[in-house]
């Protein structure tokens, strides 16, 4: 697994993530090389970064919320960021293969109903959308 430094802007390391998709907890399903390519792609282009500590804010601002360690605000934003990185990219691709150049709530919309690794968002996302069955899901 490739691994790689969680840093803010002073170069103080926080922590590390691992590159390798499926490397979460009980994660037993098996993803093509292909997937792996993409989703390394994705990650390794992010330039941005959520800071640690307003992640922290928000989390805390959770009642239920109590102490934090210092790592879980990085691995929550980086997470975060891969996230939105991979919803961007597909969502991309997809506006190009329509010959659009902007990404549209359509496109959005359409990407998640689309792809699997979305499919936690359909339900809050795509509920109002007539395409979208939650019965058919279910099968």
């Amino acid at each position: 697994m490739d691994i790689k430094e969680i840093t803010t802007g002073d170069s103080e390391v926080y922590g590390t993530v691992g590159t390798e998709v499926g490397a979460s907890v009980g994660a037993s399903a098996e993803v093509s090389a292909e997937a792996k390519d993409e989703t390394t792609e994705v990650f390794e282009k992010i330039k941005t970064h959520f800071p640690p500590a307003k992640v922290k804010k928000i989390m805390q601002s959770d009642e239920d919320i109590g102490k934090v360690s210092q790592a879980t605000p990085v691995i929550t934003g980086r997470s975060l960021e891969f996230f939105m990185a991979l919803l961007v990219k597909k969502s991309g691709d997809m506006a190009r293969q329509r010959g659009m150049k902007r990404i549209t709530a359509d496109v959005l919309r359409d990407t998640i109903l689309e792809d699997e690794r979305f499919d936690f968002l359909r339900e809050s996302i795509c509920a109002g959308y007539k395409g979208y069955k939650e019965d058919e899901e279910k099968e």
